[in-house]
């Protein structure tokens, strides 16, 4: 036997007792995922359930008021500053709900970007063309750069109160508003996760690491980014239709 059939037959030795198959990785990291998930479904979960809460209880019109305190909205303080007829006595505040219509754009803006996703990995999956998939994975990154922007819009637009308090004025928010905060903060966070993926997924690709044969990433990023989607459309479908019963 030569020295290089020796080595051979090591190096093989030792890849069978130390390394797992591309299979068995992949299985073992989807499992990891759909934990993964499943954990920021519960974490989702508490959020619904928060708001559906604050909704429920709202026994004294404080869900869309501020009980107990008088003020105007802030853009209100500002208009009467700038005008020479000063500051009339402040009355209680009421707030209307978000636009229904920014939230369903967000929503529809993320769902695209996950048709995207799911289109590029299908692309790479029957072509094998790997520099296809690095231009699709790219654009849908560039539609969901979009709903981070358009969420950000969102928390700039959420009802603030400008109350005037034992001779204090300060920002306040009704139970509403905190709870549009919280549910627009979770999904701009998970919308600037999904950009980071698709512009790991295009750089990659381009450099070699995502193939035709290894696309196995490829499905797992997808497999998340849909699950955002998903869960975008049913919090705008909680958040707008339960503040119309």
């Amino acid at each position: 036997m030569s020295l290089d059939d020796t080595m051979s037959t090591h190096d093989a030795g030792h890849d069978h007792g130390h390394h797992d198959s591309p299979e068995v990785v992949d299985s073992r990291e989807r499992f990891g995922l759909w934990l993964f998930i499943a954990g920021d479904a519960l974490t989702l979960a508490a959020i619904w359930f928060t708001y559906l809460y604050l909704r429920g209880t709202d026994t004294g019109g404080h869900w869309m008021s501020m009980l107990g305190y008088q003020g105007h909205s802030y853009a209100w303080y500002e208009n009467a500053l700038n005008s020479s007829s000063g500051l009339p006595a402040p009355t209680l505040i009421h707030v209307g709900p978000m636009s229904a219509g920014l939230i369903w754009l967000v929503t529809l803006v993320v769902a695209v970007s996950a048709a995207v996703i799911w289109w590029a990995e299908k692309l790479l999956r029957e072509t094998k063309n790997a520099k296809a998939f690095s231009n699709v994975a790219l654009l849908g990154t560039v539609v969901v750069v979009l709903a981070v922007i358009l969420s950000i819009v969102q928390l700039r637009h959420i009802p603030s109160i400008f109350v005037a308090n034992n001779d204090s004025q300060v920002m306040a928010y009704t139970g509403y508003s905190s709870a549009m905060m919280i549910i627009i903060a979770a999904a701009l966070f998970h919308f600037v996760i999904l950009a980071f993926l698709g512009l790991g997924l295009a750089i990659r690709s381009a450099r070699g690491a995502i193939t035709g044969e290894k696309w196995y990433q490829a499905r797992l990023v997808r497999i998340f980014w849909v699950w955002v989607a998903v869960s975008t459309v049913l919090t705008s479908l909680l958040t707008v239709m339960v503040n119309k019963l």
